[in-house]
């Protein structure tokens, strides 16, 4: 025998051992896994953004606050960090926005401008801003900020500082125990990249893709098979 009969022979053995070996139903362990890969999945689509680069809404730039302010919009979810990112392009001191979410959409910005080129806070407390997405429902937190680059042939400021991130944990658990997602980007020369994400447990939760998993489980091998299936792809 050739190579390739060779091949196809073990090929087919394979998938039928496989299928043999995957008739039977989940077991827990493997229910509460496929459950959680269900729900990253979901989530990773629920946040999908637009990536391509924005031109910014002049009138908007020019009304922006340094002092901070609060500021009623309509976009989508899926635009709003391009959105964001336009309107920090070219600035020469570090901004902060936060923008609130739910159901996708975005209708309430918050932004102030740092204190000099290297360094931005928020005007108020960060619970602060939890609060107020407590008190108007909203599911998520979106905050940005600018690191502004003179000489972008020279460096890349794409990448959050160890600040950033240590801030993000802490915005984190206190957005995360008060019920609300935290998202941060960094945008650099009009593009974001996200750098951290932290959702609450209560977000797309994991007991509603076990009880869908276990609806499933076990009424037929088929059935077993399929979310077998899931498991591996």
């Amino acid at each position: 025998m050739n190579f390739l009969t060779i091949f196809f022979i073990s090929l087919f053995c394979f998938i039928v051992l496989f299928i043999i070996l995957h008739l039977r139903p989940l077991t827990k362990d493997e229910i509460g896994l496929l459950a959680e890969k269900q729900r990253k999945t979901k989530i990773s689509l629920y946040f999908k953004f637009d990536n391509r680069e924005y031109l910014p809404n002049k009138d908007f730039k020019k009304r922006m606050d340094p002092s901070g302010n609060y500021y009623k919009i309509n976009d989508s979810l899926f635009e709003i960090p391009a959105i964001a990112s336009s309107l920090l392009k070219y600035k020469k001191h570090e901004w902060i926005i936060i923008t609130f979410e739910k159901y996708k959409n975005i209708n309430m910005i918050w932004l102030n401008k740092g204190s000099d080129k290297s360094s931005v806070s928020l005007t108020y407390d960060f619970s602060h801003f939890v609060k107020y997405a407590n008190r108007n429902n909203y599911s998520s937190i979106l905050i940005f900020h600018n690191h502004p680059n003179s000489r972008p042939n020279e460096f890349n400021k794409t990448s959050p500082s160890e600040k950033d991130i240590s801030s993000a944990k802490e915005f984190a658990e206190i957005s995360n125990s008060n019920g609300i997602n935290l998202l941060e980007f960094v945008c650099e020369r009009g593009r974001h990249y996200q750098y951290y994400h932290s959702y609450y447990s209560g977000f797309l939760p994991k007991e509603e893709f076990i009880h869908k998993i276990n609806l499933l489980n076990n009424v037929s091998k088929y059935n077993n098979l399929k979310l077998h299936l899931q498991r591996y792809y």
